[in-house]
């Protein structure tokens, strides 16, 4: 079956999502019982997760307040076993690994409606979207009135660290409250409004830091960083766009957190071939300038989209990610605005995170959460544009309408605890920091190149072969 419609223009969108932080950060995310709820009935739940201060987003916690710290061994083996207990029985071709495995969105939003109207809890394979474990491709189909989701998938399970990974890879797998969270930021998108998450330390934060660093030690000594912490003191992380409550703005913070610690030093490699920033930079010649703070954040590659000549069929690359550098310093005034000359040991380790993103995103499954995301957002972005969902005539009432079905609210990250990791080089002190997260969606749309292929792979996936909500 083929479905033809002219091609659309694409709106200009933007989807920027930054950290930047002066000090690393300790992020984390506690979440309640997730569910879904229907308005006028009660809610029912959509997955075990106890109410405990748990490692629910890259082995991290958070706590009433909105206090970001470390998870605790025991709240991680909590949310293990729940996790553990939700996914028995799980069985059947939902199971079997698949190259390509394929989400009808209009049939999904039934499934969804199907369930809140009998108020039955949601299966596994709906809440970890039938195993897949980021999307490849996004077909249209104006005659099915439907879009259709495609990418890899295959069995999952729960890893010593309470997340849902596929058993045979690793590798994270997508959930459903992603897709739901990234969808609702479409009608932002076509308002031009803008989503973005900040984790920043207060002028009076960084005015005492540039007291402590002007009375820097000649050795730096675990007492001097702890003055250098509590000088920058607690971090306001800042959400706009998307509400800071879900799951999906946690994997952002939590996915920065991670990056932090790698760079800094604060927590071993994972995966050969990746020492820290510090360790490259002690290897390194030539001057440093005075309190150099590098900084790093992952965004898209230079072409992680395509599409077919009509604009119904795109595709994302694998990984379709970089990681950018550039690199700041704190005057004397506190001020970190001032840009430098490249630092070439922060290129350098930005450039090896790219090359073993693959490799982090099994080791550490937050980075694959984070990809998933990612690609939930270029999806995002091609239903805004041209208003995709209108050319094909879709209506997606469950999936978009949070007064219909609302997400479990996780507890909102407010501020986090700075933690320091500096050396001495040659009478100048190197503060390691990092950037975070940059989702620029409408270069990569609006620039997507045409590729034949895209075509003929959206015809053959049409959802008329099947009356199932997913397939291989």
């Amino acid at each position: 079956m083929t479905c033809e419609s002219s091609y659309g223009r694409l709106f200009p969108v933007r989807l920027p999502i930054r950290l930047l932080v002066v000090l690393a950060c300790l992020v984390s995310g506690r979440t309640r019982a997730q569910s879904l709820s229907v308005a006028g009935q009660r809610p029912f739940v959509i997955s075990v997760v106890p109410v405990v201060r748990n490692g629910s987003v890259g082995g991290v916690a958070i706590d009433a307040t909105g206090a970001v710290e470390q998870a605790e061994p025991r709240d991680v083996l909590t949310l293990r076993n729940a996790r553990l207990a939700a996914l028995n029985g799980l069985a059947g071709d939902v199971t079997r690994a698949s190259n390509l495995r394929k989400i009808s969105l209009r049939r999904l939003d039934a499934t969804l409606a199907q369930h809140a109207s009998q108020n039955k809890p949601l299966t596994p394979e709906l809440l970890y979207l039938a195993g897949m474990q980021r999307v490849q491709y996004v077909f249209a189909y104006p005659k099915c009135h439907d879009i259709v989701l495609a990418g890899p998938a295959e069995g999952w399970t729960v890893n010593g660290a309470g997340e849902v990974v596929g058993s045979t890879s690793g590798g994270a797998t997508m959930q459903l409250d992603d897709l739901i969270a990234a969808l609702r930021t479409r009608d932002a998108l076509l308002a031009g409004d803008m989503i973005s998450c900040s984790i920043d330390p207060t002028p009076e934060g960084l005015q005492r830091f540039a007291q402590v660093m002007h009375g820097a030690e000649a050795t730096p000594s675990d007492e001097w960083l702890d003055r250098m912490e509590q000088a920058v003191g607690p971090q306001k992380i800042t959400l706009t766009g998307v509400s800071g409550d879900n799951h999906f703005a946690h994997v952002l913070v939590a996915a920065d957190w991670q990056m932090k610690r790698l760079g800094m030093g604060l927590a071993p490699s994972p995966v050969e071939g990746l020492p820290s920033y510090l360790e490259l930079l002690k290897g390194k010649s030539g001057a440093t300038p005075h309190a150099a703070m590098p900084r790093w954040w992952i965004a898209y590659g230079k072409e992680p989209v395509e599409r077919d000549a009509e604009g119904l069929g795109w595709r994302i690359s694998r990984p379709g990610i970089q990681v950018l550098t550039a690199a700041q310093r704190v005057d004397a005034d506190g001020h970190a605005a001032t840009q430098l000359a490249g630092d070439p040991a922060a290129k350098q380790w930005a450039d090896l995170m790219t090359t073993k993103y693959d490799q982090l995103a099994k080791a550490q499954p937050v980075f694959g959460q984070l990809r998933g995301c990612m690609d939930l957002a270029l999806v995002t972005a091609v239903l805004a544009s041209g208003d995709l969902l209108t050319r094909v005539g879709l209506d997606l009432p469950m999936l978009l309408d949070d007064k219909r079905l609302q997400l479990a609210a996780y507890e909102v990250p407010k501020s986090v605890a700075s933690q320091a990791s500096a050396i001495r080089k040659r009478r100048a002190w190197v503060v390691s920091v990092s950037g975070g997260v940059e989702l620029d969606v409408s270069r990569p749309v609006n620039t997507a190149g045409v590729e034949p292929q895209v075509n003929a792979a959206r015809i053959q996936a049409s959802p008329s072969r099947t009356s199932s909500w997913w397939w291989d």
